[in-house]
């Protein structure tokens, strides 16, 4: 085994123990925002369909989506990657 391949292996594991602790720390935040079917329907459906998709599926206002993603942004729940968002687990 190679020293880089030493490091990843350490950084891997590193990463591993981050989004443990990152899950257990949102656990409740992540509850609570998703209390509301529709709210968590909309973050099931979020970096796997755009907007207009989920706006049709689930007769849901742009403005409510795009609200709700930017809170979710700001909260540490999803993370934006250009035009869209993705779930950040």
């Amino acid at each position: 085994m190679t020293e880089n391949d030493e490091v990843l292996k350490i950084l891997r594991r590193i990463e591993q123990w981050t989004a443990m602790i990152a899950k257990a720390q949102l656990a409740p935040l992540l509850e609570a925002e998703l209390a509301d079917p529709r709210m968590a329907e909309l973050y099931k459906l979020t970096g796997t369909h755009g907007q207009r998709e989920i706006k049709k599926k689930l007769s849901m206002s742009a403005n409510t989506i795009s609200d709700a993603w930017k809170r979710w942004e700001r909260l540490g729940l999803i993370a934006k990657e250009g035009h869209e968002y993705r779930k950040v687990f």
